[in-house]
């Protein structure tokens, strides 16, 4: 027994978003149920993390938040 989709199905598959980044960092996201997943990694993808950012409605727009004045 294979666990292969059979072939009628449409294949699945992550499609991530690219978000722009400063400091040499690449970062991606996917829309998963109940939120985003979030890939960060040097430039050369040697190191990296993955982390759930939970945003049941989808609302975030990929930045950060403003700095504030310290």
């Amino acid at each position: 027994m294979g666990t292969a989709a059979s072939r009628n199905e449409e294949p699945q598959f992550f499609d991530w978003e690219s978000i722009e980044s400063n400091k040499g960092l690449s970062v991606l996201r996917v829309r998963v149920p109940g939120g985003w997943l979030v890939y960060a990694s040097n430039s050369f993808h040697q190191h990296g993390g993955l982390t759930f950012y939970p945003d049941p409605e989808h609302q975030w727009k990929g930045g950060g938040l403003p700095r504030t004045p310290e």
